[in-house]
C-alpha cells in the first residue's frame, strides 16, 4: 500500500516496502501517478491537480479522534493516530507538538521550523547569518551555538513542561536533531504514514 503526505513545499511518500521519497509535485506524478496512493494534504495550492489523479484516493477526512478541531491540519491528526497515547513532535516547515492522553487529543502547539528559525536570525543581522551549532548543556561562549541554544533551549523547556510519563515520538526532516536532546524520545520519520494507513479500511483497498 502507498500513502503520501502532501505538504507545503514537498510530496513525501512511502511505498509498500517503507521506503520514503520527498519529491516535488512533477516527481511524484511522474513516478507514482499511475498508481494507487491514499494521501492526506494540507497544501490547497495543488488540490486540484492531486485530484485529477484517478487512482489517488484523499483519506484525509477519515482520521478520526475525540478532541480534533476544525481547521487542524491533517498531517498533525495522522501522526497524533499513529502510535496512541504519546506527546507528537513533527519537525518539518513548522514544528508542531500535539498531545494525546486516555486515546483523546488533549491540544498542541505551532512553532516555526528550524530552517524559518535560522532565516529569522538571518534577518536581523549578517553577523547571524551562520549555520547555528546545538548544544543545551551550558550557556555557549560564541555566536553560532548562542543561535543554536536559542532555537532548541525554548522546543526543549516546553517539552518539559508538558511532558508527564508521555513517551514523545518525534519525526519530520529535523527531527532528529531534536531527539538527542529529549531524553527517550522516539524518533520514526514513518509516523505520518502510520496514521494514514490507520485510516484506511478494507473496503477502501
Amino acid at each position: 500500500m502507498i500513502v503520501a503526505d502532501i505538504g507545503n513545499s514537498r510530496i513525501h511518500i512511502m511505498d509498500e516496502d517503507e521506503t520514503i521519497y520527498h519529491l516535488d509535485i512533477d516527481s511524484a506524478i511522474e513516478r507514482f501517478g499511475n498508481k494507487r496512493v491514499y494521501y492526506i494534504s494540507v497544501n490547497h495550492h495543488i488540490s486540484d491537480r492531486i485530484k485529477s489523479l484517478k487512482s489517488w484516493v484523499d483519506v484525509s477526512d477519515r482520521l478520526v479522534m475525540e478532541g480534533f478541531y476544525d481547521g487542524m491540519g491533517a498531517d498533525r491528526k495522522a501522526i497524533s493516530l499513529s502510535m496512541g497515547d504519546g506527546i507528537y513532535i513533527d519537525a518539518g516547515s513548522a514544528i508542531t507538538i500535539d498531545i494525546v492522553r486516555e486515546g483523546r487529543y488533549q491540544g498542541g502547539a505551532i512553532i516555526p521550523g528550524i530552517k524559518r528559525l535560522k532565516e529569522c536570525y538571518a534577518s536581523i543581522s549578517k553577523a547571524l547569518s551562520i549555520e547555528p551549532e546545538y548544544n543545551i548543556d551550558n550557556f555557549p561562549l560564541n555566536t553560532s551555538a548562542q543561535i543554536g541554544y536559542g532555537i532548541i533551549a525554548p522546543i526543549y523547556s516546553l517539552i518539559l513542561n508538558i511532558r508527564d510519563k508521555d513517551t514523545v515520538w518525534i519525526s519530520g526532516g529535523d527531527g532528529r536533531v531534536l531527539s538527542q536532546f529529549i531524553e527517550d524520545a522516539v524518533y520514526d520519520e514513518r509516523l505520518v504514514f502510520k496514521g494514514i494507513l490507520k485510516s484506511i479500511t478494507p473496503q477502501m483497498v
